[in-house]
């Protein structure tokens, strides 16, 4: 949707959620999220359209600067729908789910 280079920030919408991106001024001194000591966002997921989608992103992330793949797609609880887990340069982690077709 657009971005606000002075915060700076990034904005993003599928039309019905809107998502705002914060950068650090300074990623080398910012203060790392640790989710097992601190209170906050633990992660958040995103629904991708499918499997294929979240295999290629998952290729595309992975040499991605910046981004640490926690696990690659895997399925979900045993069942036909898949996930992978990521940690975005913030530190924030981030979930893709394909659900089953």
């Amino acid at each position: 949707m657009g971005e606000a280079p002075s915060y700076p920030a990034f904005f993003v919408s599928d039309g019905t959620t809107l998502l705002t991106l914060w950068q650090a001024t300074d990623p080398n001194t910012a203060t790392p999220f640790e989710r097992k000591n601190n209170i906050g966002l633990h992660h958040f997921a995103l629904r991708v359209q499918n499997l294929e989608m979240l295999n290629f992103l998952h290729q595309t992330l992975a040499i991605t600067e910046g981004v640490q793949i926690e696990f690659p797609p895997e399925p979900l609880g045993g069942g036909p729908t898949h996930h992978m887990m990521l940690n975005i340069p913030s530190g924030i982690r981030m979930e893709l789910i394909a659900p089953a077709s």
